[in-house]
C-alpha cells in the first residue's frame, strides 16, 4: 500500500547568511480532524465590472484554449462573479433597452459567461444588485428576469448573492442600506427563491462584508432581522493590506499573517449566537486591496500570504475561500495579456490535487515566526495513486533560516516530493514545477539552496 506523507514548503531568500540550523521536529494528529474540506473549498472570483459590453471582458477571452486549458486544471471550482460594479447592473435580455451600455448584463454575455462555466467544469455564484430598490426594500424584478432567462437556457447556478459589500455602500453608492433591512431582503430573497419553479433549493451566500472585525454590528444586525434564516453561508471578505502601500516585507510578515486568525475567530464569535452551523466563507480574498500591490500580489512572494490563509482558513473550519481573482487586476492568477499562468496559479493547482478532507493538526517544536506548518489528508488522486490514511503537509519558512525537519512518528517512509521554485527571484512571475522521490530520513532545507522554492511532499 502507498501511504502518503505530504509538505509545500515556501522560502524568501536565494542566499542565506544564517550560522547553524534551525532542527525542527514535526508531529501530526491523525486520530481525529480538527476541521474538514472538500474538492471545491478553494474558489475563484471574476469581477461584476468584466460585464457590460463595452469593457470585453477586460481582455479575458474565455473562448482561449490557453485560458480553458488553465481553467479546468482547477476544476472542480466555484466561480464567483461578483464586486462592487454588480449593484449597479441591470439584465438586459436582448442587450437593448433604457440602460446605458455601460450598466447593463446583455443576454449575450451572460450566455458566455455560463457556457465557458460548463465547458471548464466550474460551478458559477453570481452575485445580483441589491441597490435595485422600491419604497426602501429590494425590487426583485429584474432579478427574475435574469432568473427566467437562465432556466430556459438550461444553466445551472450553484449559489446566488445579494448585494457586495454593503458596509460601505455610503462610501461606494451614495447610498446606505441597514443591516436590519438587508437582512429583510435577503429573507424575501429566500422566500421568492423557494416560490420560484427550479430554484427552490438554489443556496443564498451572503452579506459579503468589507470586514467582519470593523463590521461586527452590521454581520450581528443582518443576522438577527432574517439574514439568518436566509443565508447557506456567512460571507466576508479580507484582504491583509492596502495594494498602493504595501511592502514586499509584508508578504513574508508572520504578525500580519496570524491577524487572520483573530479576523476569522471575529466571524465565528458573531455567528455562533444565530448561526452555529451555518459554514463561514472568504467570499472574496487576496493579499492586497485597490486591486493587489504592483510587481508583488502576482508574483512569487504573494504565495506566503496565499498558502497560509489557505492553511489558517481550512484549520478554523472555513467552508470556502474564494481567491480574488482568476484574471485581472495585479492579483490575478493568470496574466492579464499573455494569460500565462503566475506562480500562485500553481500554488492553487497543487493545493486542489493535494488536499481533501481531514484537517490535521500538527506540531512543532519551535514557532510560528521560525516555520509553519499545516496538515491534511491527501486527496485520493488517480494521478498520483495516493490511498486512504495519506497525509499532506505543507510549510513556510518566512525568515532567513536554514532547517532540517524531521518526522519522527512516520519512521522508514517514502515520500514524493512535489516543489516550486522562483526563476527570477521573489519577485519573479515566474516559476517551474518539479516532482521527485526521496528516501526516508530528515530532510534539509536551506534558503541559501539555489533551486529551493515550495515543496509538496507525499510521502509513500
Amino acid at each position: 500500500m502507498k501511504v502518503a506523507l505530504s509538505a509545500l514548503l515556501l522560502v524568501t531568500t536565494f542566499i542565506s547568511h544564517t550560522a547553524g540550523v534551525v532542527h525542527v521536529h514535526v508531529t501530526v494528529t491523525t486520530t481525529h480532524a480538527v476541521s474538514i474540506t472538500d474538492d471545491l473549498f478553494v474558489g475563484v472570483t471574476l469581477d461584476s465590472s468584466l460585464l457590460p459590453t463595452p469593457k470585453h471582458w477586460g481582455g479575458l477571452d474565455l473562448n482561449s484554449h490557453k485560458v480553458r486549458t488553465l481553467a479546468r486544471g482547477l476544476s472542480p471550482c466555484y466561480l464567483r462573479i461578483g464586486g462592487t460594479a454588480g449593484d449597479t447592473l441591470t439584465f438586459l435580455p436582448t442587450g437593448h433597452g433604457t440602460v446605458d451600455s455601460s450598466r447593463a448584463l446583455t443576454g449575450a454575455t451572460w450566455d458566455a459567461a455560463n457556457r465557458f462555466v460548463q465547458d471548464v467544469n466550474w460551478k458559477l455564484i453570481f452575485g445580483l444588485n441589491v441597490l435595485k430598490r422600491k419604497d426602501g426594500h429590494w425590487d426583485p424584478y429584474n432579478a427574475q428576469k435574469l432568473l427566467e432567462y437562465t432556466k430556459a437556457k438550461g444553466y445551472h447556478l450553484a449559489g446566488l448573492e445579494l448585494g457586495n459589500e454593503p458596509d460601505i455602500f455610503l462610501g461606494q453608492h451614495n447610498i446606505t442600506v441597514s443591516a436590519s433591512q438587508l437582512g429583510r431582503d435577503y429573507y424575501n430573497f429566500k422566500k421568492l427563491l423557494q416560490s420560484t419553479p427550479g430554484y427552490e433549493k438554489t443556496p443564498i451566500f451572503g452579506p459579503d462584508m468589507t470586514s467582519v472585525t470593523r463590521s461586527g454590528k452590521y454581520l450581528t444586525d443582518f443576522l438577527r432581522a432574517g439574514g439568518d434564516k436566509a443565508v447557506h453561508g456567512i460571507t466576508f471578505h479580507h484582504y491583509y493590506t492596502n495594494g498602493h502601500t504595501a511592502h514586499l516585507s509584508d508578504f513574508t510578515n508572520t504578525k500580519l499573517m496570524d491577524t487572520l486568525v483573530s479576523y476569522i475567530q471575529s466571524g465565528i464569535d458573531v455567528s455562533r449566537h444565530t448561526n452555529p452551523h451555518t459554514p463561514l466563507w472568504l467570499g472574496e480574498t487576496s493579499s492586497c486591496h485597490h486591486g493587489g500591490a504592483p510587481g508583488m500580489s502576482n508574483r512569487y512572494v504573494a504565495g506566503f500570504l496565499w498558502l497560509d490563509k489557505l492553511g489558517i482558513a481550512a484549520r478554523m473550519g472555513l467552508k470556502g475561500v474564494l481567491r480574488q481573482d482568476f484574471y485581472a487586476g495585479t492579483y490575478g492568477l493568470i496574466d492579464h495579456q499573455t494569460f500565462d499562468p503566475l506562480p500562485d496559479y500553481w500554488l492553487t493547482v497543487l493545493y486542489k490535487r493535494l488536499v481533501e478532507g481531514a484537517v490535521l493538526s500538527v506540531n512543532t517544536n519551535h514557532g510560528n515566526s521560525t516555520i509553519r506548518a499545516y496538515a491534511h489528508c491527501t486527496k485520493r488522486s488517480t494521478s498520483y495513486g495516493y490511498v486512504p490514511g495519506s497525509v499532506t503537509m505543507y510549510f513556510l519558512l518566512p525568515t532567513d533560516t536554514t532547517a532540517s525537519i524531521n518526522f519522527p512518528q512516520f519512521p522508514g517512509q517514502h515520500v514524493d516530493v512535489f516543489w516550486l521554485k522562483p526563476v527570477d527571484g521573489l519577485t519573479g512571475s515566474s516559476c517551474c514545477s518539479v516532482r521527485n522521490k526521496h528516501g526516508q530520513g530528515s530532510w534539509w532545507w536551506s534558503r541559501s539552496w539555489r533551486w529551493k522554492g515550495s515543496w509538496w511532499w507525499p510521502w509513500g
